[in-house]
């Protein structure tokens, strides 16, 4: 919009010696341009470009793959020389102006139109990996974020995982299709590692897999290689992991990192969706009626691994493969389902959450306190009320282990 027709908007008239006099024009010609509509310029956007003689080169070259503005500039440079070729700043305002995109092939872009998928049909799900965060007190934590959404409401469920092997995979699968309540037709993904192997070209799938999703009654789908558009969907699920990282440094342990992430799968799906017109959740009452059941829960599970139901002692304790292994406090007295997996991951989730998640492969003693479980119990008692707590679990912990040792 010119000067002119911005006091025209305001409704004021303009200064007519003072406009003329910073557009170097005489103020009789701009008053006469105020009463004919017009209005005033100082001829620079007619001033040609330094570039326009090489405008048919510039587009050629932004067509070929990979290639950069940069790129360009010092191809220019090179071929016709410095003295004849203007600054590298130039050529961006060049290529704005007139529209020329670098990696963009001479028909146009590539399109990916937006596709529609019936109801109860598929799911897409993926990784959020080599996730890195640390907590109030200094505490490092890796892990991973196993991502799902529904193709038709875009229900999405996020679930915490330090690993991402085949058994994290089916078992966060499972834990999804219970949360939904149901199964779709299929489940897509890319061709990740713990579900598919290639060699010499072709593509192997995980019989496991396969076997598990059968007897799910749903079928597991790749995306053809390097195309991560055609689960688009899920692509765009992972971007509301992003403001999990405005919880860095801001979170106690372990058990608050999974609330923080349910708590984020709750709002998301409580947000309006642009292509839907009304959050996720409220699309899902119609689509969970065409979701498969689940049938037989238990054949599931021990295809995931070996499972066993056991309510909670005071001691925050409960039983896999000889050993003791421990849940936060607010579990006492309730059931909790243990999930004892291949890869030696033990699983424990209330009400269909996951709770706790222990490495039995690395652990060495009969009984197993995870320390921020164990704090949590030690804040409940008066004696240590003015203890340092960390410090107090930590010394606890030490002669727990020691005891063992003694009687071993």
């Amino acid at each position: 919009m010119g000067e002119l027709d911005m006091y025209r908007q305001a409704g004021t008239t303009p200064n007519f010696s003072d406009v003329a006099r910073r557009y170097g024009m005489d103020r009789h010609t701009v008053a006469k341009l105020w009463r004919n509509g017009s209005d005033v310029s100082d001829g620079r956007s007619e001033k040609p470009s330094g570039f326009d003689e090489y405008r048919e080169v510039i587009a050629q070259k932004a067509s070929l793959p990979g290639v950069t503005k940069k790129a360009i500039h010092e191809y220019l440079v090179d071929r016709y020389g410095e003295s004849k070729v203007p600054k590298y700043p130039t050529l961006t305002e060049c290529m704005r102006k007139h529209q020329i995109a670098c990696g963009t092939p001479p028909d146009g872009p590539v399109p990916h139109p937006r596709f529609e998928t019936p109801m109860g049909v598929q799911l897409q799900f993926d990784w959020k990996e080599d996730i890195r965060m640390t907590d109030v007190n200094g505490e490092i934590f890796e892990f991973n974020v196993f991502s799902a959404i529904l193709g038709a409401s875009r229900l999405k469920r996020y679930r915490y995982s330090k690993t991402k092997t085949a058994d994290d995979v089916l078992a966060c699968l499972l834990d999804v299709a219970v949360a939904n309540g149901g199964f779709t037709e299929t489940c897509l993904t890319d061709n990740m590692s713990s579900l598919v192997s290639f060699s010499k070209g072709r593509r192997k799938r995980s019989e496991r897999a396969d076997r598990f999703a059968k007897e799910a009654g749903t079928r597991i789908e790749y995306c053809a290689r390097r195309s991560p558009e055609t689960k688009g969907k899920d692509e765009s699920a992972n971007r509301f992991l992003s403001r999990l990282r405005a919880y860095d440094f801001d979170f106690d342990g372990e058990d608050e990192l999974i609330a923080i992430i349910a708590n984020i799968e709750r709002r998301a799906n409580l947000e309006p969706h642009e292509a839907l017109g009304v959050p996720p959740a409220v699309a899902f009452l119609k689509e969970k009626d065409y979701l498969r059941p689940i049938g037989n829960l238990r054949a599931l599970q021990e295809m995931v691994g070996d499972v066993s139901d056991q309510v909670v002692p005071s001691t925050m304790l409960v039983r896999c493969r000889g050993r003791e292994w421990s849940v936060p406090r607010r579990c006492i007295g309730k059931r909790v389902r243990l999930l004892a997996m291949p890869g030696g991951q033990l699983r424990i989730s209330m009400d269909g959450r996951l709770v706790a998640l222990h490495d039995m492969s690395k652990a060495s003693g009969r009984i197993n306190y995870d320390p921020a479980h164990y704090e949590e119990a030690l804040s409940s008692k008066r004696r240590y009320a003015d203890e340092d707590i960390q410090a107090a679990a930590r010394e606890n912990l030490r002669i727990i282990g020691e005891s063992e040792d003694a009687w071993r």
